[in-house]
């Protein structure tokens, strides 16, 4: 049974947008983009790594989300759009019982231990991530990162199982797993580096900054829930997504659960802004801190924008939704 999907309500964003604002191309968006397509073929990537790279406008889109970053800055961007593609691509043809090892490869890889013939092309590119994390010099920014993606990957594992044994979460459980498992913390910890802010990487670790990081990727989370329900109903077995687990859970409709996931991300940003409001209060008016909180920001104001213009997305969002099947991210 099938049933169109509701029209997505809008998810309103207090924080200035500069998505479709640079109606031309970044300066350093082909090179940038050329410079990651060069080093997939050195790492035997997948063929089908080009054609996601290029559903998610990894140029041209991924230029507009950072417009004012250096060709290094850009280039890590585009570096870590590239292993996300990789791995999310990967880990759907993979026995979770094997995950750990694999994770605990990609890892050792990432901490230096020289690659071999036997890698994996994920392995290979992390190693090529890291190397190039490295190059900016702030060790703490890169443990920050290699944290997150620890987080990352351990948190497949979990969501791994679920899919494995069609097991559906309650809304406690997948509270807990989402956030982790789509990969948007390691972003904002490449964040410092991708725009070449010098924020003291002990003020990212205050209670405070770690609360406003999450509450900004938990409205990232539901979002993307919002906007990924079509792509996820139509190519997935088993869909995991915020909308599906509260329909589940409190008898909701489609339509209804889309509403219900918009309306909380609109109350994540309320939530957000005022604990920010309280930074010069406690302390915390760093300089350096406000300019990384108004990129984080501007990455949730432009996100929308970016569902909207990614192929990814637009493709599914054509099809109808098939509800009670599929499987999706």
């Amino acid at each position: 049974m099938t049933e169109d999907l509701p029209v997505l309500p809008d998810i309103p964003c207090p924080f200035p947008s500069t998505f479709g604002a640079h109606p031309h191309p970044h300066p350093h968006a082909e090179t940038a983009e050329n410079d990651v397509l060069a080093l997939l073929e050195g790492i035997d990537a997948p063929a089908g790594l080009r054609r996601r790279l290029a559903d998610i406008g990894l140029g041209p889109l991924t230029g507009r989300l950072y417009p004012g970053t250096s060709r290094h800055g850009l280039r890590l961007a585009m570096l870590y759009y590239a292993q996300f593609c990789l791995h999310e691509d990967w880990i759907t043809r993979q026995d979770p019982a094997a995950l750990t090892r694999v994770y605990d490869r990609v890892l050792a890889a990432f901490d230096g231990e020289p690659v071999t013939p036997d890698d994996l092309p994920l392995t290979r590119l992390t190693a090529r991530l890291a190397r190039h994390l490295r190059a900016f010099r702030l060790p703490e920014h890169t443990g920050r990162f290699r944290t997150a993606l620890s987080d990352y990957l351990g948190a497949h594992l979990w969501e791994a199982d679920l899919q494995r044994h069609l097991r559906s979460p309650t809304l406690a459980e997948y509270r807990h797993l989402r956030p982790v498992v789509l990969g948007v913390r390691p972003l904002h910890e490449l964040y410092p580096l991708i725009h070449e802010r010098p924020v003291p990487a002990h003020l990212l670790g205050h209670p405070v900054v770690e609360a406003l990081g999450a509450m900004m990727v938990n409205f990232h989370v539901l979002a993307n829930d919002v906007h990924s329900l079509a792509k996820e109903l139509r190519g997935e077995r088993h869909p995991l997504n915020t909308v599906l687990v509260l329909r589940a859970e409190r008898g909701l409709t489609l339509q209804q659960g889309i509403d219900a996931t918009a309306r909380a991300a609109a109350k994540e940003l309320a939530a957000y802004q005022q604990l920010k409001a309280a930074l010069p209060r406690l302390g915390l008016d760093h300089p350096a801190l406000a300019a990384h909180l108004a990129d984080v920001e501007r990455l949730a104001a432009d996100t929308v924008a970016w569902h909207l213009a990614t192929p990814r997305y637009q493709a599914a969002s054509r099809h109808q939704a098939a509800p009670d099947g599929g499987t999706g991210s």
